[in-house]
């Protein structure tokens, strides 16, 4: 039986969360003998970082790297800082967008520390600064490799619908919204009947689920509603399908015959969002 104090008992993963998550570092930390830090922060001061460790986590950890990015100065150039080291703990000060080579170096730092049985933890405060600098994905593409060898923990941090699927799917675990022109783009390849009647009905199909008085209605029951209209029920119907696979509403499955669509589900920036995306397809034909 394996010791659960021993890194080799902290299981590697990627995972991206929301921004606006407010979660504690992991607790696996607290109970992990070695660890060595690396730090991409933008909301907080290296400071405060150090100071959330020691309330959260306890003991200093074997090194601390930290890239503080100062997202207000936008930097093009692709210059190198160089680190400031005190203590046990690395210091880099940079400005956004952050170069590939900027982090290769930061991570390089806290690798070049002798350790027979590592635990490497990642916490980016937030993803923007690198997707804008391009080295969001040779930095996790990095990590997977490292995960070969050792242990390693990542928690990245972005806002709902900044991170395509491409950098979506290196995570090992996804907490946040798709773009909506992904959640689009998927919907007209794998289901184009329902995209194209989405894309010429989705102004009734909204005008239908915002004047409705009923929170479980079917298609027919809504149409009934909307007076002058060029849908039928079926075509209405049809949009509103397409509404429930891009999340504006759910289905209401506690019955048989005719769908019904659950209406206190109804998220109406959504459909908002999705109005003015397929808006934009309509005008680049």
């Amino acid at each position: 039986m394996s010791d659960s104090s021993t890194p080799s008992a902290v299981r590697s993963g990627l995972h991206l969360r929301r921004a606006e998550d407010e979660a504690p570092l992991p607790s696996t930390l607290t109970r992990t003998p070695s660890v060595d830090v690396v730090a991409v922060l933008t909301e907080t001061t290296p400071d405060e970082w150090l100071d959330r460790w020691r309330t959260e986590v306890g003991p200093e950890p074997a090194g601390q790297t930290i890239l503080a990015i100062d997202e207000t100065t936008r930097s093009t150039a692709a210059s190198t800082p160089s680190p400031s080291v005190f203590g046990g703990t690395s210091l880099t000060n940079t400005s956004a967008p952050v170069s590939p080579e900027v982090v290769a170096d930061t991570l390089e730092t806290a690798l070049a520390r002798p350790a027979s049985e590592r635990l490497l933890f990642v916490w980016i405060e937030s993803l923007t600064p690198l997707l804008e600098g391009n080295s969001a994905t040779p930095l996790l593409r990095t990590l997977h490799k490292l995960a070969e060898r050792d242990t390693v923990l990542g928690i990245c941090h972005a806002e709902d619908g900044a991170v395509d699927a491409s950098v979506a799917e290196l995570f090992d675990s996804v907490d946040i919204a798709e773009p909506i022109s992904t959640r689009i783009d998927r919907l007209r390849a794998e289901n184009p009947t329902n995209f194209g009647y989405l894309r010429r009905h989705w102004r009734d199909a909204k005008r239908a689920i915002e004047q409705s008085t009923r929170s479980y209605p079917q298609a027919r029951q809504l149409h009934a509603g909307l007076g002058e209209t060029e849908t039928t029920p079926q075509s209405l119907g049809v949009a509103l399908q397409a509404l429930v696979e891009l999340g504006v509403i759910e289905l209401w499955n506690d019955t048989v015959g005719s769908n019904r669509y659950d209406l206190t589900t109804y998220d109406a920036e959504l459909l908002g969002a999705v109005g003015e995306s397929l808006s934009r397809t309509d005008e680049s034909g």
